[in-house]
């Protein structure tokens, strides 16, 4: 099975948008079988135009974003709301047949962390902002409504299609696609906001033993200092490992060089594997790929790292299982966390959740924000960042 491709020119942006558009007002119905058409199941081609004009499904067509076997529509791609955005991404389905062929590294996923992420981001306006492994683009869509530009990046052309496709979807014209191996493209370019949705991979394979690991993250923090503006802010979902001789505050500090002191950094995990043969698998790889000093394994860390270049040399870090709140709760209340999380004095009891965080919410999501906000605060701890041993 070849992953599909999306047969859209520059010249047919305006179409696009308002394919878009023709597509967002008919989700509004929630009984709508374009609902399910978008979800990745075909639907008969009379139930969509009950929905979209005739010529409107054939753009469907004439994109590349469905095929066409006598009445029957069958979705190409499958595509979701993000909140004011509708974006395209690779059908859940395709992963289980090119999961294990080469073209796996080209696939684009559905959006399983994205949301998540874009409702944990500090949305203030900004001048800049760069969106790094940008996938489908849901990241550089979010961004695009608090930064006057954005640029979004990803070594995957595939991604790229994508994300080209949703800009044009949605209208969105302050948004750059480029190609680029982390900070390539844009040497020399500063930014205002960073947001890394850095890759995970528990895969087995040597090639991929520590994708997203001390190999990427030495590259990209060595890097980081080049381009993110003072005062400006980072956002990055990250796969982290702790070490018997080297801690990821420690490591972090080391990998920030000279300007470490510059940067307030704050970790909030989200899980931990600290046993299985696939964590067995990568403790064993580990020495033949990094420096010896670190020590032995202990655990592997998937949470997010927020970093802001104020000059307060200061790392905390807390736990909350933010997938299952970040959504329903909202970008308002996740920015309003973080920034809440970030003013906080580690370790320091508090009476209760801020009342700051709690007021962006409504009544019927004030008791779930109000017990999120009191746990993860509870959990708020200051981590020393020791000399790199």
């Amino acid at each position: 099975m070849a992953l599909p491709a999306v047969t859209s020119k520059p010249e047919d942006r305006v179409a696009i948008a308002q394919l878009g558009q023709a597509l967002k007002t008919a989700l509004a119905d929630e009984k709508s079988p374009l609902r399910t058409f978008l979800n990745g199941d075909p639907q008969p081609r009379r139930a969509i135009e009950r929905d979209l004009e005739p010529t409107e499904v054939d753009d469907l067509l004439r994109f590349g974003v469905a095929e066409q076997t006598e009445n029957l529509l069958r979705p190409r791609f499958q595509a979701q709301l993000i909140g004011p955005h509708l974006v395209f991404s690779d059908l859940r389905q395709s992963m289980r047949v090119v999961r294990k062929t080469e073209e796996r590294n080209a696939y684009v996923d559905p959006m399983w962390e994205g949301p998540t992420l874009s409702n944990l981001l500090v949305r203030e306006p900004a001048e800049s902002g760069l969106d790094m492994g940008c996938g489908c683009g849901v990241i550089a869509l979010a961004m695009s409504t608090y930064c006057r530009r954005v640029v979004a990046l990803d070594m995957n052309p595939r991604a790229l299609m994508l994300a080209r496709f949703n800009m044009a979807l949605n209208g969105v014209d302050n948004v750059e696609v480029l190609e680029s191996d982390l900070f390539s493209a844009v040497e020399g370019a500063t930014f205002d906001r960073i947001v890394f949705n850095a890759p995970v991979g528990m895969e087995l394979l040597p090639r991929n033993a520590l994708e997203s690991g001390e190999q990427i993250l030495i590259r990209f923090f060595s890097a980081l200092s080049k381009h993110l503006k003072s005062g400006g802010m980072l956002h990055m979902n990250v796969c982290v490992k702790e070490w018997s001789r080297a801690s990821f505050a420690t490591n972090l500090r080391a990998w920030l060089g000279e300007n470490q002191r510059d940067f307030q950094s704050l970790f909030i995990e989200l899980w931990r594997v600290e046993r299985g043969f696939k964590f067995k698998v990568r403790r064993w790889l580990a020495p033949f790929v990094l420096p010896r000093q670190y020590g032995r394994l202990l655990h592997i860390r998937r949470g997010l790292l927020i970093a802001e270049r104020n000059g307060v040399a200061r790392h905390a870090e807390t736990a909350s299982a933010y997938d299952t709140w970040a959504t329903s709760l909202g970008p308002r209340f996740g920015a309003s966390l973080v920034k809440s999380l970030m003013g906080a004095d580690p370790g320091k009891a508090r009476a209760g959740p801020a009342t700051a965080v709690l007021n962006t919410l409504d009544d019927d999501h004030r008791p779930l924000g109000g017990s999120v906000t009191t746990a993860i605060f509870n959990k708020l701890q200051n981590v020393p960042a020791a000399a790199l041993l």
